[in-house]
């Protein structure tokens, strides 16, 4: 129940915009008490701030933030690649939100190994048995990844059998993309790797464009996994180019 509260309350601030306390707590049926409290939560998870009885969408570019954002789709595409994770797999999760909830979904497999540029995927798997291995680089501390040449360098005398990548937009002129230019040419210097490349990808990020292309070679993607809001345009056009798309 909790955390249904706290879902519903993260997508109506992220699809409505700022709300009220009280009109948070009469939409939903529950105490204003119960809204507050919920709110304090999401606020340490970094999802929403609160401003004078109102609360409003996090703007930053840290994890738990975008987790929030469209988070039963993000769900549902994290289960469909944890189906591609087998006990004793050595795998590269790279960043992202759904990547996290990925990485969360797969963290009671026997002998798996992790591969991870970012921070935050690694402590996910604190306690669990899975053998974790960080890239060294510097850090970027809001999405908590490690970038530059020691983080590329490091990824060529490392093998791993499949990596999944996250992005921030997708259009037919510049492809996948990030918001970040370091973080693309670490994501570059994995496809580089050639192992099977899963993009995780929720229907939103299609039509966003930003400046840092991960590959112009959309045959480097093996498969997309995003959800059925996916433009069907779109769908055709990566299906055209080789690449299977998968809607959870």
């Amino acid at each position: 129940m909790k955390r249904n509260l706290e879902q519903r309350i993260s997508e109506i601030v992220q699809k409505d915009g700022p709300q009220r306390v009280t009109d948070l707590a009469r939409d939903l049926g529950v105490s204003g008490v119960t809204i507050r409290k919920t709110l304090s939560t999401l606020e340490t998870k970094g999802v929403v701030k609160r401003f004078h009885g109102e609360a409003r969408a996090f703007q930053g570019d840290d994890i738990p933030f975008r987790m929030g954002s469209c988070f039963s789709e993000k769900t549902r595409i994290a289960q469909a690649a944890a189906g591609y994770v087998s006990p004793g797999d050595t795998i590269l999760l790279e960043a992202g939100s759904t990547v996290s909830i990925l990485a969360e979904k797969i963290k009671g497999l026997r002998g798996l190994t992790v591969i991870t540029p970012n921070l935050f995927v690694a402590r996910l798997f604190r306690g669990t048995g899975v053998r974790v291995i960080v890239l060294g680089g510097f850090y970027q501390e809001a999405s908590e990844s490690v970038v530059g040449p020691v983080t590329k360098a490091a990824l060529k005398d490392l093998s791993f059998s499949k990596c999944f990548l996250g992005v921030t937009g997708f259009t037919r002129s510049s492809g996948f993309t990030l918001n970040d230019s370091l973080r693309a040419e670490v994501t570059q210097a994995i496809l580089a790797k050639g192992v099977a490349s899963f993009v995780l990808a929720d229907s939103s990020k299609f039509g966003a464009l930003h400046l840092a292309p991960i590959s112009t070679d959309l045959s480097n993607v093996h498969t997309l996994i995003t959800d059925a809001g996916i433009p069907e345009d779109d769908q055709r056009y990566l299906e055209a180019s080789g690449m299977i798309v998968i809607k959870a």
